[in-house]
C-alpha cells in the first residue's frame, strides 16, 4: 500500500473531525463570549482564536505522522492509533479553552439586571 495515501487519509480525518466538532461547539461557545466580552467583536475574535487552536492543534498532530508500517492491516491499525492521539489532542485544546472560558465567567464582572 502507498504510505502517502494513508498519510494524507489519516490528515484529512482528523482535520475532518475537528472542524465538525468545532462546527458543533461554535454557537454555544460564541454566546458564552458575547456574554462575558461584552461585545460581538471581542468574542468573534475568541471564537476565531478558538477555532485555531482546536483545529490546529490536532492538524499539527497529524502532521507529524510518518507511516512505518508496510502491511494493509497494519496500517489501519497504526492510522487509528494516530487519530485518536490526534483527538486527545483535541479535546486536551477543548480542555484548556474550558478552563479559561471557566476562569473568566467566574471573575468577570456581570452586569446588573433592572427590573
Amino acid at each position: 500500500m502507498n504510505t502517502i495515501l494513508f498519510y494524507l487519509l489519516e490528515v484529512i480525518l482528523t482535520l475532518s473531525i475537528s472542524m465538525l466538532v468545532f462546527r458543533y461547539l461554535r454557537p454555544f461557545l460564541n454566546r458564552i463570549l458575547v456574554d462575558m466580552c461584552g461585545t460581538e467583536e471581542r468574542a468573534q475574535f475568541w471564537t476565531v482564536f478558538s477555532s485555531i487552536v482546536l483545529v490546529g492543534l490536532p492538524l499539527l498532530f497529524a502532521l507529524n505522522y510518518q507511516p512505518e508500517a508496510v502491511k494493509a492491516e497494519e496500517l489501519f491499525f497504526e492510522i487509528t492509533h494516530r487519530i485518536s492521539g490526534n483527538m486527545l489532542g483535541f479535546l486536551l485544546a477543548l480542555l484548556v479553552i474550558g478552563c479559561i472560558v471557566s476562569f473568566f465567567a467566574l471573575v468577570a464582572p456581570r452586569r446588573k439586571e433592572t427590573e
